[in-house]
C-alpha cells in the first residue's frame, strides 16, 4: 500500500480552506460594492484587473487568449458575483405542434442521447440568427 505524507496533506488541505474562508470573505465585498450592477458591467471591471494580474490581455470585452487561466479565473469571479448564467429577461413561447414534429422525427430516428446531443451541436451550428 502506497504511503501518504500525512503531515504535508494537513497543511496543505488548512491552507486550502484559509485561502477559501478569505475568497469567500471577499466575495461578498465585492457583491456588495457591485450591488445593482449587470453582469456586463462587472466583467467590464472585473476582467482586465484579473487580466493585468496574469499578465494577460483583455480588452473591448474579449480576452486575447480564449482559453487562459485567467479567463477561467474572472469568470469564477464574476459568476460568484453577478450568478452562475446571464439571466434570462423574457420566456419564450415555442409553438406546440413544432416541438411535437421535431420529437417525432427523433424518436422516429431511433437515435442514441449522444447521437441526438450530436444532432443537436450540428444544428446549431448550422443556423445563423441575425
Amino acid at each position: 500500500m502506497k504511503s501518504f505524507n500525512v503531515n504535508a496533506i494537513t497543511t496543505a488541505v488548512l491552507a486550502a480552506l484559509a485561502a477559501g474562508d478569505t475568497f469567500e470573505e471577499q466575495l461578498t465585498t465585492l457583491q456588495k460594492l457591485l450591488k445593482g450592477a449587470d453582469r456586463d458591467t462587472i466583467k467590464g471591471i472585473v476582467a482586465p484587473i484579473v487580466a493585468t494580474k496574469y499578465g494577460e490581455t483583455f480588452a473591448d470585452g474579449q480576452w486575447a487568449d480564449s482559453k487562459c487561466a485567467a479567463k477561467r479565473k474572472a469568470n469564477r469571479i464574476i459568476g460568484a458575483i453577478a450568478g452562475t448564467a446571464p439571466a434570462q429577461s423574457s420566456k419564450v413561447a415555442v409553438d406546440k405542434k413544432l416541438v411535437a414534429s421535431l420529437r417525432d422525427t427523433i424518436i422516429g430516428a431511433g437515435l442514441t442521447k449522444k447521437q441526438f446531443d450530436a444532432v443537436l451541436s450540428a444544428l446549431r451550428a448550422s443556423v445563423s440568427f441575425k
